[in-house]
């Protein structure tokens, strides 16, 4: 009995080193890339001069958390190599959150600071990739140019895979929003009859002086003029004839909160503020844009004593972006008619 008791006990033993002595020998787990991991976008036609995000366009299936991404082999559209991304460049990026409810210009700058990036680049965990606002048509090449050629290396412990021909092919810069420029060619476009079209505002109950009929859109033009290399903006007002309009006649406008800009100056021919730009600085909903934050919204109106002594409340509104940093001023001209401001 005493020697079955000693031949359990070394058995036991026996069987319990050998148990630790093969986990030791066991490979330490690895990672999963899965087959199914993809990209379900492989071309990106971004506007160059503004930072532009293409986020949750990598699908990782199951693969194990987290992936490495980074962009190899770039060849231009002939197919030939080029090195254009391969430098990073000064861009402004944000440490802190914009709000909107900023008080200065430079607590707005406080929350912005350079870093280095490069031009196009993933984001080396997501997939996710950036194109940044430092992207020039001074230095990529655009539409019609075919833009680049890449292929994107995606790996952790347990594999690799490489993603080949992705395409970059961005459309060249236009500085602000809404235009008339054609994407492609940068040219102002023309209707039917060869007639250059213009940018047009929203225009509500707004008499013109002269027929005292209510002004369309079509007949106020707005032009964006960038006018110098500060951080600026400025807006302006013309008649029938190309004369200044004085921005006091839009009495019911609230100019200290019309942008997120600060130090207004009014004088009889525009008003002028100092900006952040881009503008809006984000897409976020403020007191500043448009219901879903992606373009900033001014509102310009007065009110009159109309017929039979109603008061009547006239408005000239306009949803915008400037991507481009200057001095900026955004000229409102009712080309066919003076807006009535006197009352009737």
């Amino acid at each position: 009995m005493g020697v079955n008791k000693y031949l359990y006990i070394f058995r036991t033993a026996a069987l319990f080193l050998l148990m630790v002595s093969c986990k030791k020998n066991l490979p330490e787990d690895l990672d999963y890339l899965s087959d199914k991991a993809i990209y379900t976008s492989t071309t990106f036609n971004p506007v160059l001069g503004r930072t532009t995000f293409y986020a949750n366009i990598f699908n990782p299936g199951q693969s194990s958390l987290p992936l490495n991404f980074s962009v190899t082999n770039v060849r231009t559209s002939t197919g030939k190599l080029t090195d254009v991304f391969k430098d990073s460049v000064d861009v402004l990026a944000w440490k802190r959150g914009y709000t909107g409810s900023e008080k200065t210009l430079d607590e707005i700058q406080q929350k912005r600071g350079l870093e280095k990036h490069r031009l196009w680049e993933v984001r080396p965990h997501s997939g996710e990739f950036v194109l940044w606002a430092a992207a020039t048509d001074q230095l990529l090449a655009h539409l019609p140019d075919s833009g680049y050629i890449f292929d994107v290396e995606v790996n952790n412990s347990g594999g690799h895979r490489t993603y080949k021909d992705l395409r970059l092919i961005p459309y060249r810069q236009r500085a602000y929003e809404p235009n008339q420029l054609d994407p492609v060619t940068g040219e102002v476009k023309k209707d039917g009859n060869g007639n250059l079209l213009y940018v047009n505002p929203t225009v509500t109950n707004i008499t013109g002086d002269v027929s005292g009929k209510s002004l369309s859109s079509s007949q106020v033009r707005v032009y964006f003029t960038k006018k110098g290399a500060g951080s600026s903006l400025t807006f302006r007002f013309f008649d029938k004839d190309s004369l200044a309009i004085d921005p006091a006649k839009f009495n019911r406008t609230v100019w200290d909160s019309l942008v997120h800009g600060f130090n207004p100056r009014k004088t009889a021919t525009g008003v002028t503020y100092d900006v952040a730009y881009p503008i809006p600085l984000v897409k976020l909903k403020t007191s500043f844009t448009n219901n879903d934050g992606s373009q900033a919204a001014v509102a310009f109106t007065y009110d009159r004593l109309g017929i039979a002594g109603i008061r009547s409340v006239s408005s000239l509104l306009l949803n915008f972006n400037i991507y481009e940093k200057g001095d900026w001023e955004i000229a409102f001209h009712f080309y066919n008619d003076t807006p009535r401001f006197r009352d009737e």
